[in-house]
């Protein structure tokens, strides 16, 4: 009976371990709200991105000039843990003196761990160690609008330059 009983159950443990599959609405829609073209030049978006970020306090992390993308970060304290926003940014041409920028945003918890180490009950010094934690994707389109509205200013500043 056990047997039978467990076999049954089966179909019900496997399908709660599958979890939801978040992939199946993913290729389902065009552009979204972190994609932007622009009647600009790849550089001039390139730069105009970078600005923005940079004038938001952000740190650039990693940068490929030749791809024109870069990963920017931005640490806010909350106590001993750090919430971290993470944003890619990719600019990619899309005709003579046009591109289109594609953002991605990431927010996770970084936990600060602290160890102590102790010598008979003497304290003789500790480690401090950060782990991620809480990892989303930022879907709030006012984010991402308000990304795009500062690439225009910075746009319009650079042309005004020139």
């Amino acid at each position: 009976m056990k047997r039978i009983t467990l076999f049954l159950m089966m179909p019900a443990f496997l399908s709660a371990c599958g979890g939801s599959e978040v992939y199946k609405d993913v290729f389902n829609k065009d552009g979204g709200p972190n994609v932007k073209a622009f009647n600009e030049s790849v550089d001039n978006c390139y730069l105009a991105a970078k600005r923005a970020v940079l004038s938001q306090n952000f740190r650039i992390e990693k940068e490929d000039l030749q791809a024109k993308s870069f990963t920017a970060a931005r640490y806010f304290e909350d106590g001993k843990d750090s919430i971290v926003l993470t944003v890619n940014a990719n600019v990619i041409a899309a005709g003579s003196d046009k591109a289109t920028i594609y953002i991605s945003a990431v927010q996770h918890v970084e936990k600060v761990r602290v160890q102590s180490e102790r010598f008979l009950f003497i304290p003789i010094g500790s480690q401090a160690t950060k782990t991620k934690q809480e990892e989303r994707t930022v879907e709030d389109e006012e984010f991402y609008k308000k990304f795009f509205e500062a690439v225009e200013k910075e746009i319009k500043i650079l042309a005004a330059k020139n």
